[in-house]
């Protein structure tokens, strides 16, 4: 019999993570986005106190959407063609790891067990950090900020999993949850 005890760095009982995405083609990865983040009109209200608003162009960072050659995209222009492509993923790369994790950043976001600032390591604002009961990658971090135009608007930069041993460079900075 085993009798290893299991230590958790943050969470002395941290959920397990949430299902992946999966998904065949861009339009229902596109779809899986907007069911997780765009629901409630794109507005959540974290337990940290922060109401974070999430755009449908949120989708091609969080998703890590690019296009080879193309510098930044735009969704009033990408959006009939993603919708479109119900095979496969025509012209778009897809940052694999952070599609499959969309749920577990949605909750990191939602729940964050621990949130920092001024962390040197991110240009973001703010670092939402959740750990999961999963392995290899037990942890999830979320990079949320202020719109430069309009400070009092929250919005998610990035999302991502992180190992046990990459999760201290992004615990740095001032806690400020709990």
């Amino acid at each position: 019999m085993n009798n290893l005890k299991t230590t958790h760095l943050i969470n002395p009982h941290p959920p397990p993570r949430p299902a992946n995405v999966n998904c065949t083609s861009m339009r229902e990865l596109y779809l899986a986005f907007e069911e997780i983040f765009l629901g409630n009109s794109g507005c959540i209200q974290s337990a940290c106190g922060h109401t974070i608003f999430v755009f449908d162009h949120h989708f091609f960072h969080m998703a890590a959407i690019t296009v080879e050659g193309v510098g930044r995209l735009f969704m009033r222009d990408e959006k009939p063609k993603i919708l479109g492509l119900d095979t496969g993923f025509g012209l778009y790369e897809v940052g694999e790891p952070r599609a499959r994790h969309l749920r577990s950043a949605h909750l990191t976001i939602c729940e964050p067990d621990e949130v920092w600032v001024e962390n040197p390591k991110s240009r973001a604002k703010w670092v939402y950090v959740k750990e999961f009961d999963s392995k290899p990658y037990p942890f999830s971090v979320a990079l949320v900020t202020e719109r430069p135009e309009e400070k009092s608007i929250i919005v998610p930069v990035s999302s991502f999993a992180c190992k046990n041993g990459d999760i201290g460079k992004w615990r740095r900075g001032e806690r400020i949850h709990p």
